[in-house]
């Protein structure tokens, strides 16, 4: 994932601008990892955007995932 790609998520899940380049300019120095990414916006405010808390989800629907009709 590019840096345009990580400001652009960001820009479409309705992060400030000005948290968008903190948020960049932070990551330069200690690393472009998703986890941080999101600690980053969870420090901010924002829910998470490049992880999956599969955990929290509600439930799982085996029916929506079935070939069979």
């Amino acid at each position: 994932m590019t840096i345009e790609d990580i400001r652009f998520e960001m820009s479409i899940n309705d992060v400030k601008p000005s948290d968008i380049e903190e948020i960049i300019e932070k990551c330069r120095h200690s690393g472009f990892s998703s986890d941080e990414l999101d600690q980053e916006l969870q420090k901010r405010g924002y829910a998470k955007i490049f992880t999956v808390d599969y955990d929290a989800l509600d439930t799982y629907d085996e029916e929506a995932w079935s070939d069979e009709e």
